[in-house]
């Protein structure tokens, strides 16, 4: 006699299965309403009230891992640590919550507009060097690194265990051995092909090395979709980068696929470094629970500012020119409103003359394609660089309809020939820069922790504008030259890639 019969298999059957898509109902019904009450649009809520409703199965496991655009914890966890550490909460409140220059009148350049939607500060009195693709960056990197005194803290989003990456490990690990404090925070999903090894010989060697797990907290546990993208060097307080690239050999153009990989990054000195320095300070409070207890927080000239070589009489004229305004625009899933939208938005809504975008991704929202219409109506030059090449396809076949729509708009968009085009960098008439982390696409817009260096220097601004000339010259205007129609898997693939967009 066999322990479960034919019948009795059945008769469990037939009990389990109502019971179960019964179940499986309820908690659709359940998640249907967080959608309608949760979901960041109207269009996204009503999709997955009806995916859930009609297929809970497949639908109900995509939906917790992707559909949520807030991330918990974050904004608590820094108040709480800050709690143990008040100095440095204080410091970080000051940096980054409280403008400086106590507006009251009408905003007059792109900056304070920015500013303001973000509610920013704004400094003065910052020197700028334009680092335009991997061998400048690699360069100031390093030279930076080696010329540290008291303190180095480094965060990337991705980090090889490459030629460049090596190099990068083996400067960290110098100044370790030389008493310095040096921390790293990397993101765990960026880093995740990073091998343990090579995270080992950091800590070996006494570097603090630190992941910004983005599923800490029970709420967060199921995320996949989080992540910190954002891209800075802090030294001593004093100097710092910022910018779009990783530790990699792609990105100095060894990556084989591409003749070159077209990116950017500003080195700075001055009083925005402290900001800079409190958006690491908050992300490091996140990841480790603890301060930052050698942080320099006083706005004060110090020595170990100048650059390896200065001499005093250089110092005097570099002080007499420093007159560049900064502020950071630090964005990210933790943010109470859609800030990075906001940011693009303030600038589409400044601009008089020319708002020209360069970005490696464009899956722009509705605000943001809104904001850019607006501003050709007003007879702006609105202008998109795009890359001709894909390193991500999901997102390179949605920005086929995204093209489609913005030259429905009015906006040209150029594709760029020469390379890899990965640079994020925005120019507002001949007033505003902006570079850093932050892509055009729905990632970075509500996702990603991300981080822009907004600038107003005649002379920085000059350069970018220069370089983006340059950069639209190695460029195709899209719909004026002759293209050959993409194959019909090719248009299909942009249809369904087009559907994923919001978690692209």
């Amino acid at each position: 006699m066999t322990l479960f019969s034919i019948e009795s298999v059945a008769h469990w059957w037939g009990i389990l299965v109502p019971l179960t898509l019964l179940f499986l109902h309820a908690v659709a019904v359940v998640s249907a309403w967080h959608a309608i009450r949760n979901t960041r649009t109207s269009q996204a809520a009503v999709a997955w009230t009806v995916a859930l409703l009609a297929l809970p199965a497949f639908t109900l496991p995509a939906y917790w891992v992707f559909a949520r655009s807030r991330f918990a914890g974050y904004r608590e966890a820094v108040r709480d640590v800050g709690r143990q550490h008040l100095a440095s909460l204080n410091a970080i409140e000051q940096e980054t919550m409280t403008r400086t220059d106590a507006r009251t009148t009408a905003l007059i350049s792109p900056l304070d507009q920015v500013a303001d939607v973000l509610d920013t500060p704004i400094c003065e009195g910052n020197h700028f060097e334009l680092l335009i693709d991997g061998e400048a960056f690699v360069s100031s990197l390093m030279d930076q690194i080696a010329t540290a005194e008291h303190y180095v803290y480094a965060e990337f989003y991705i980090i090889r265990d490459d030629a460049m990456g090596k190099r990068f490990a083996d400067a960290l690990i110098a100044q370790a051995e030389a008493g310095r404090t040096v921390r790293l925070l990397y993101d765990e999903v960026g880093c995740l092909k990073l091998p343990s090894s090579y995270l080992s010989r950091l800590r070996g060697a006494g570097v603090d090395v630190r992941a910004f797990n983005t599923r800490q907290g029970w709420v967060n546990r199921f995320q996949l979709n989080f992540r910190n993208h954002r891209k800075l060097l802090v030294i001593d307080g004093q100097r710092g980068v910022v910018g779009g690239l990783n530790i990699g050999d792609e990105y100095l153009g060894n990556h084989g696929w591409v003749e070159r990989w077209r990116d950017t990054a500003v080195a700075v000195r001055g009083p925005i470094v402290k900001k800079i320095q409190a958006v690491f300070a908050s992300d490091y409070y996140w990841a480790s629970r603890t301060g930052l207890s050698e942080a320099q927080w006083a706005h004060e000239p110090a020595t170990d500012s100048l650059e390896a070589g200065d001499s005093a009489e250089d110092s005097v004229e570099d002080s007499a020119e420093a007159t560049g305004l900064a502020a950071i625009c630090a964005t990210g899933p933790a943010d109470p409103r859609a800030r990075a939208t906001m940011m693009f938005a303030a600038a589409a809504g400044a601009a008089r003359d020319r708002l020209w975008i360069s970005t490696p991704y464009l899956v722009p929202d509705e605000t943001t394609l809104n904001s850019l219409s607006m501003a050709c109506a007003r007879g702006v030059d609105v202008r998109i660089l795009v890359p001709s090449d894909a390193d991500q396809w999901l997102v390179y076949l949605a920005g086929f309809h995204f093209e489609s729509e913005l030259k429905s708009l009015g906006v040209a968009v150029y594709r760029y020939t020469g390379g890899f085009l990965h640079q994020k960098c925005v120019l507002v008439d001949n007033d505003l820069a902006m570079i850093g982390s932050t892509n055009l696409d729905n990632r970075s817009l509500h996702l990603n922790f991300e981080m822009m260096l907004a600038m107003d220097h005649s002379g920085l601004v000059a350069e970018v504008a220069e370089m983006l000339d340059q950069d639209f010259a190695a460029a195709t205007k899209s719909g004026v030259t002759p293209q050959r129609l993409r194959p019909w898997y090719g248009r299909i693939g942009t249809i369904v890639a087009r559907l994923f967009s919001p978690i692209l």
